[in-house]
């Protein structure tokens, strides 16, 4: 038998063997790292330091973690600004939805700007999530974020 078909016959039967016992001997799976929603918040038209954009990054992370504390079921919304110029004010908030269990709601990051966040029970699921706010650059009106929507696993 030629060498190049002994070597597949082994890794057809190896290869399936080291994937499993990959798969058993694993350990408990730590938590996602802060997962993105689809795309940054955009505002459009606010004129700030020679812009007429402003970007917010949203980010969605699922538990279990231990810092930031973050149970099981639970999901941790975030919000800061993706880049310059930076906003004097913000007002982010999140309403979401668990597919799985119809569980619901609404609600408004808080904190120390430019860093919102808030941890809200979601209940174990596929969760779809939606961020908007206003934005402030201080000089000039007050202007709605674009809608940003992600997805999640809690």
């Amino acid at each position: 038998m030629p060498t190049r078909r002994i070597v597949h016959r082994i890794a057809a039967v190896a290869f399936p063997i080291a994937a499993t016992a990959a798969v058993l001997t694993a350990g408990p799976a730590g938590a996602d790292p802060p997962h993105p929603f689809g795309g940054p918040a955009l505002t459009i038209g606010c004129p700030n330091q020679g812009s007429l954009m402003s970007l917010t990054a949203l980010t969605g992370q699922s538990g279990p973690e231990a810092s930031p504390p973050i149970a099981d079921g639970d999901i941790r919304f975030e919000s800061r600004p993706a880049a310059a110029p930076i906003p004097a004010a913000a007002q982010v908030t999140v309403a979401w939805v668990n597919t799985d269990s119809g569980r619901s709601g609404v609600v408004n990051l808080g904190g120390v700007y430019p860093f919102l966040s808030a941890t809200v029970n979601t209940g174990v699921g596929n969760v779809v999530a939606t961020a908007f706010g206003s934005i402030n650059f201080g000089s000039s009106p007050i202007c709605q974020a674009n809608p940003a929507i992600g997805t999640f696993i809690a």
